[in-house]
């Protein structure tokens, strides 16, 4: 860890802003600077979404990603989306006078916010000397982003022998442009990579709500989940699963705000995300299919066009994601699908409760999300009960599909999408105005709204040595 590594990182995260910004200018643009400013999180996202893909189609064709490939693919989205917005009339707002004060945050605003920033700020403290401790991380994900850093591509030995053949390398490939930036494969100052994807995703998500939610409904909330077990405890890790829940919140988010607004921009925005998602972790397709199916379900009754729409921007995210389907199969690895096409399930009809059972103690677990689930169930209930139906009956159908699917997200996507129920309830009420090894059998019991897939990874002690030998 050195002054020169975290510069390299900041400078990264930097370039990623700077692409999100334009893709941002090609979906909807921004009515003043303040507003920029405002969205400058989701712009940061969309930035790691877009260059993640990218650089997920130029491995597949085995092009070597260099510091040339990163700039150079990041010039190129910059480019389509800056270009995209000029087509379409949008332009830039008038330079800002600095004469009309801003306003000022409300008192919950600024205390909230600060213990925000607090929290943020010791998190990166931590992160700034976090070691390699995951099992995961330094079985496959780190081990992968090494070889993409030294060798420029997915060597077919190195990828074919790992654990986790099926997983896309859209990560490998972020941690692998992280050592470039940093001038070497530190896998200390790497944990402030997945810092900045935190602190992207909560910028996100309070800059779509902030208009959109009383401060006192917004910062609160959002503050509860960033202090859980969970979120502490997982965030930095060099690992898929932490980014795959970010990806997949926010993609929950900006459906709901399509279902809710129509703004064809929210739903274009989800369809990257969801892209990034499911080439994020293979789980991402199950995710994807959760919420497209449950905003069909909601859309019903709004006419063909509209459930068109869902219907195309879930295929397009699909689209994205068929390269490295190719490459899997073109190098005989493992997909990764369920057991005999899915149909293994009715050989395990056994196992459906247990799972059940400890998804959802694991879900009401306070040492997890300390009291976050319940408060997500009251409100639901609330704005049904209030008159908005529409994101009461989204956000159940989401809930159910993913306990039917057995791998559903252990993230926050349903605990953020609450300050979206909590914005609608102003409506009717004005006061208002990773995964854990094990040896042995394995019985697969799921982590529902959790994506704790609890499987045994059974890992020979020689494979052991080779993969803890391949990191020095």
């Amino acid at each position: 860890m050195s002054i020169s590594a975290i510069a390299g990182v900041l400078a990264l995260n930097f370039w990623f802003l700077a692409v999100g910004v334009a893709v941002l200018f090609g979906l909807r643009g921004w009515r003043s600077w303040g507003e920029l400013g405002r969205l400058a999180g989701l712009g940061y996202m969309l930035g790691v979404a877009a260059m993640g893909v990218v650089w997920v189609w130029l491995l597949t064709i085995d092009v070597d990603l260099s510091l040339a490939t990163i700039f150079g693919s990041g010039a190129v989205i910059g480019a389509a989306g800056w270009t995209v917005g000029l087509r379409v009339g949008r332009r830039l707002p008038a330079r800002p006078t600095f004469r009309t004060p801003a306003p000022s945050p409300s008192i919950v605003a600024a205390l909230v916010g600060g213990l925000t920033v607090v929290l943020l700020e010791g998190l990166f403290r931590a992160g700034r000397l976090a070691g390699l401790y995951e099992f995961d991380g330094w079985a496959f994900w780190v081990p992968k982003a090494k070889a993409i850093y030294y060798f420029g591509g997915l060597d077919h030995q190195f990828f074919h022998d790992l654990p986790g053949q099926s997983y896309p390398p859209l990560v490998p490939a972020l941690e692998a442009a992280t050592f470039h930036f940093m001038g070497s494969p530190d896998v200390v100052t790497l944990h402030l990579q997945f810092w900045f994807l935190l602190a992207g995703f909560v910028g996100a998500v309070i800059g779509l709500l902030s208009g959109r939610v009383p401060a006192l409904l917004l910062w609160p909330p959002v503050l509860l989940v960033l202090v859980t077990p969970h979120v502490v405890g997982y965030a930095l890790q060099p690992q898929a699963d932490f980014l795959l829940d970010e990806l997949v919140a926010l993609g929950v988010l900006l459906v709901a705000l399509w279902l809710m607004e129509r703004d064809d921009w929210a739903l274009w925005g989800a369809t990257l995300v969801l892209a990034a998602a499911m080439l994020t972790k293979r789980e991402g397709y199950v995710f994807a299919a959760c919420i497209v199916a449950a905003a069909l379900i909601t859309d019903l009754g709004r006419g063909r066009a509209s459930s068109l729409k869902l219907v195309i921007a879930g295929l397009v995210a699909v689209a994205a994601t068929v390269p490295w389907r190719v490459v899997l199969a073109v190098r005989d690895l493992s997909g990764g699908g369920p057991e005999a096409g899915g149909t293994g399930l009715l050989s395990n009809l056994d196992r459906a409760w247990p799972s059940l059972r400890l998804a959802l103690s694991a879900l009401f677990d306070f040492h997890i999300w300390l009291v976050v689930l319940p408060l997500l169930v009251l409100v639901v209930i609330l704005a049904f009960a209030g008159g908005e139906r529409r994101l009461s009956i989204f956000a159940a159908f989401l809930c159910f599909l993913a306990c039917r699917s057995r791998r559903s997200p252990r993230s926050i996507p349903s605990c953020v999408s609450a300050a979206g129920w909590f914005s609608r309830l102003r409506r009717s009420f004005p006061s208002c105005s990773q995964e854990q090894p094990r040896l042995g059998n394995c019985d697969e019991p799921a982590f529902l709204l959790g994506n704790r897939d609890r499987r045994c990874i059974a890992v020979p002690a020689r494979g052991a040595r080779r993969w803890g030998a391949s990191l020095s």
